[in-house]
């Protein structure tokens, strides 16, 4: 099937993101739009057409619909070849803003199929913060914001709840994903008005690749085990996927304990206990076409039974966290109508969530606790892009949303307080409208964009229900949230990006109500509201002898009524800080020699976050839980040769990251030691068709640190390594992985030939 344009599909000759590739597709290695890409393999005359046809995707589309097109794929070759094309240069063509995009498909990329938090490590300006090990707790930080503003989205589709509260990394398995989309500063309207910080994308991959089966299999430290084996078929008009995986571990690291009581005498190394997990996943995602019109689906569920381990010093043995989550997502898209260019699509998405956390023995919160959880989500939106005058693209988007969560407390207080029982919904409205305007032969881009959402919580309860105390009202607020986006390519080699925009977010349930194990809700909380500015530039020389890649910004953003979470012990409790200012440069480098042997990345972020509130004892004192150093670096190396006519490519990979101390707390007392922890691995891919890896994280086995707090008699003290107060990561630890591809039919994928 050739490739190239659909019959009667013109594309109009103003439009200039025509004249590059679109950013749906998909990037060749980890990093920043243009700062790491290898090498296009091929430049063919049917691979350009493709790209060409697929440039016309609205903003508010970004995602998976690109990797869904039948058409764009011949001989079986497709499927490899989008993997190895230029995407940041598409990304970046696409947006005034920063966008990062972590491929998951190139096997030079390969990554243990479980950490989710360790690949979005990557990106520049974003940090990671996890309770320690594989499947357990993580949350990502944009730029310093707070996790509950970065929005997550499965295809466009939300995942994060504006209701339920903060998104747990490891509930978002990377299984049948085929890239993450990092966006900073610009964010899209279609992205909706709460993603303050940054939005994350999860892109599937696409399902009409060609018919093929794979199996996949690991192992490592703990007892770390998985296994995962997808089916892959397609017919001219139909493609789908399916998948199934387990993946489990008992977490049981050994680690540096204080017995809550530094410099004792008692302290040494204990087992990590109750951190183990099971998890069970299931994918169907399917893609047609008839004429103009396309649609695609993706079901997803996730059955996980996990332990919740507790700080440290006092581990909790029989507590525990169930979840049984289905997600369900649509896309229908229909491309033409009055003026060519136009482009009309619907995204519909469903989740079903249910959720038992159970403490029997108190080990957690104030007393016993068995709560159980049920949330619906429904999320609908229409968006449309049309062509205006020369060289002017309009988008228009419209959303709503609705949340449930029935909440169902089975242990009765003792002394006849208040069930727990509770029911409370939200519901959100939201329409933008993005004016795309180019100019100078497509470069310079203006993008200027308004979004107006509307919330209404129903949180009040009867009498007798909810939490002690309950307080919960029924509150509706409006807020408008303007933008202005600036590209200007000064030099092919050489962009400038500059944005400003205003966010709103309003307070999620674990923050008003909390949740009986780690956090203590605050149901006076107001809705936060900020101002997000930046700019930099990005450089991208990607030629035969090699690339280089790169880019330089600086980021400003004011909040008022921030929501920070301040540690309290083993717990934490959200407040409103009145005002906070939040500044820093983030900075990106990538070298990548002739024929990818050699790829070296270098990111590093500085921080300056800073209480304004005007409070005497926090006023100038540094925000909570933001390190103000951040550097990651990659380094990979790779050959290929023939023995007895089978290619075979091995590749070393050493990562390194160091990360400030951190403080949890806004007088400074808590506070998380520097770190420095390494890594190297080692893949091999054979015959383009099985893929061997060995990886060693925390290769220095660093599990300690020495901090002064300033209290009492500022004595150097060790603590455990550590993102969350008083919840140590593992030390040295050992992935094993195997992964193998055939295809079906008896084809072979010229693309992986190539690559």
């Amino acid at each position: 099937m050739p490739l190239g344009p659909m019959p009667g599909k013109a594309l109009p000759k103003s439009d200039p993101s025509s004249q590059e590739t679109s950013r749906d597709r998909p990037s060749a290695t980890s990093g920043e739009t243009g700062v790491f890409s290898p090498l296009l393999a091929t430049s063919t005359t049917k691979v350009l057409s493709a790209a060409l046809w697929c440039a016309a995707a609205p903003p508010a589309s970004r995602g998976a619909e690109a990797d869904a097109d039948p058409q764009s794929a011949e001989d079986g070759s497709r499927y490899r070849t989008v993997v190895r094309a230029p995407s940041r240069r598409g990304a970046a063509a696409r947006s005034p803003g920063f966008v990062s995009v972590i491929p998951l498909d190139d096997p030079k990329s390969a990554t243990p199929r479980d950490g989710l938090a360790e690949v979005l490590s990557r990106a520049p300006g974003v940090h990671v913060r996890s309770l320690g090990g594989l499947g357990q707790f993580g949350a990502v930080s944009i730029r310093g914001s707070a996790p509950q503003q970065v929005a997550i989205f499965l295809d466009g589709v939300p995942v994060s709840g504006s209701m339920a509260g903060l998104v747990d990394l490891a509930d978002l398995p990377l299984d049948g994903i085929s890239r993450l989309e990092v966006h900073r500063g610009w964010i899209p309207i279609a992205y909706g008005a709460a993603a303050m910080g940054g939005a994350l994308d999860l892109v599937s991959t696409p399902s009409d690749a060609p018919a093929a089966v794979r199996a996949e299999a690991g192992a490592g430290s703990w007892w770390t085990r998985q296994a995962a084996a997808e089916i892959r078929g397609r017919t001219r008009r139909v493609g789908w996927a399916a998948r199934a995986s387990y993946a489990g571990s008992t977490g049981a690291f050994s680690y540096y304990d204080d017995r809550g009581t530094r410099l004792s005498g008692d302290d040494g190394l204990a087992r990590r206990s109750g951190n183990g997990y099971d998890r069970v996943l299931a994918q169907l995602r399917l893609s047609a076409r008839r004429g103009r019109w396309r649609i695609g689906a993706h079901q997803l569920a996730v059955g996980k039974r996990a332990g919740v381990p507790g700080p440290g010093s006092a581990q909790a043995q029989a507590a525990g966290n169930d979840q049984l989550m289905s997600r369900s997502i649509v896309r229908l898209r229909h491309d033409g109508g009055a003026r060519p260019g136009t482009r009309l699509e619907w995204l519909a998405g469903v989740g079903v969530e249910a959720r038992r956390f159970r403490d029997p023995r108190a080990e957690l919160g104030v007393g016993r606790d068995d709560q159980r959880a049920l949330t619906l989500d429904v999320y609908l939106s229409p968006r449309l892009r049309v062509p205006l005058w020369h060289q002017a693209w309009l988008g228009v988007v419209a959303d709503g949303r609705g949340e449930r969560i029935a909440i169902d407390q089975r242990v009765q207080r003792p002394d006849g307080s208040p069930t727990g029982d509770a029911v409370r919904s939200r519901a959100a409205i939201g329409a933008g409208i993005e004016l795309e305007q180019f100019a100078w032969a497509g470069r310079l881009q203006l993008v200027p964009a308004l979004r107006v959402d509307g919330v209404a919580s129903r949180f009040a309860v009867p009498a007798g229900r909810g939490e002690q105390d309950d307080r919960g009202r029924n509150r509706s607020f409006v807020a408008v949230s303007p933008r202005l986006g600036l590209r200007v390519s000064v030099v092919p080699p050489l962009s400038l990006r500059g944005s400003i925009g205003r966010y709103f977010r309003a307070p999620t349930l674990v923050e008003l109500f909390g949740d009986r194990g780690f956090f203590v809700g605050n149901e006076g909380l107001v809705p936060e509201r900020g101002v997000v500015a930046d700019g930099g530039a990005t450089l991208e020389h990607d030629g035969r002898h090699g690339g280089v890649f790169g880019h330089l910004a600086g980021f400003w953003i004011r909040s008022r009524d921030l929501i920070q979470w301040i540690a309290a012990g083993t717990v934490a409790r959200p407040e409103n800080v009145a005002a906070a200012r939040v500044r820093g440069f983030e900075s990106a480098l990538g070298v990548r020699a002739p024929d990818d042997r050699l790829e070296v990345s270098l990111n590093y972020t500085w921080l300056d976050a800073v209480d304004r509130s005007g409070d005497p004892g926090r006023d100038g004192h540094a925000l909570p839980g933001r390190p103000r150093h951040d550097l990651f670096a990659r380094a990979a190396f790779g050959w290929r040769f023939h023995p007895r006519g089978v290619a075979v490519e091995p590749r070393l990979v050493y990562t390194a990251e160091l990360v400030a101390r951190t403080f949890l707390d806004p007088s400074g007392r808590y506070v998380l030691p520097p770190r420095a922890l390494q890594a190297v691995g080692l893949q091999a891919w054979i015959d383009a068709r099985v893929l061997l890896g060995l990886e060693v994280r925390n290769l220095l086995d660093v599990r300690t640190a020495t901090v002064v707090l300033p209290v009492g008699d500022r004595q150097p003290s060790p603590v455990a390594i550590a993102d969350f107060i008083g919840y140590p990561l593992p030390g040295r630890s050992v992935w094993a992985h195997v992964r193998v591809e055939f295809e079906l039919g008896g084809s072979r994928r010229k693309g992986r030939r190539r690559s």
